[in-house]
């Protein structure tokens, strides 16, 4: 990894410190947040900054459900944290270096979507794994089963073929 996430400010440090100076400066702070999408694998947060009711900035995000373990058990409240963390950066408050404008919840993403380097990748499912799909979906219409695997790994394609990264997500998606 690049970077240190310890570099990055957390979003509740920026909100925090936001409200601090509104309350310093008589200024009535306002956030708010729109859920703009959502579905069973994604969601897509708006937030706004407002400042005496006049709109100063706003920040998106999106999030997918289980990439990682925070949006295992909390998508939408990661989402809308790090849209709110956006929001902040966009009006300023990137934190003490400006050239670490993301927030740490920002950064914690990228870690979680980076890939595995080739040299620790296995090339295939373990048995483990294609027994435990085999047996997830035993009692499915095998349409419903190719269509799973199908928005997993983008083609219809044999246990034996998925890497262990994709059969972990067709067996998360078929415990769901």
């Amino acid at each position: 990894m690049p970077f240190n996430l310890d570099d990055y400010e957390p979003v509740a440090v920026r909100l925090s410190r936001w409200l601090e100076q509104c309350h310093q400066q008589n200024i009535t702070p306002r956030v708010v947040t729109h859920l703009i999408h959502y579905s069973e694998q994604r969601c897509v947060f708006r937030a706004e900054l407002y400042a005496n009711d006049i709109l100063i900035a706003t920040g998106w995000e999106e999030e997918t459900r289980g990439e990682g373990m925070v949006n295992r058990t909390s998508h939408l409240a990661n989402c809308e944290t790090s849209a709110v963390g956006r929001a902040l950066a966009n009006a300023g408050l990137a934190g003490a270096d400006p050239s670490r404008r993301a927030s740490r919840e920002e950064m914690a993403k990228v870690v979680r979507l980076q890939p595995v380097p080739v040299e620790e990748e296995i090339p295939w499912a373990s048995q483990k794994q294609q027994n435990y799909i085999k047996a997830l979906t035993k009692s499915r219409p095998p349409e419903e089963v190719e269509e799973i695997i199908v928005q997993v790994c983008g083609r219809p394609m044999p246990l034996g073929e998925m890497t262990p990264q994709q059969a972990s997500k067709v067996i998360e998606r078929l415990k769901t």
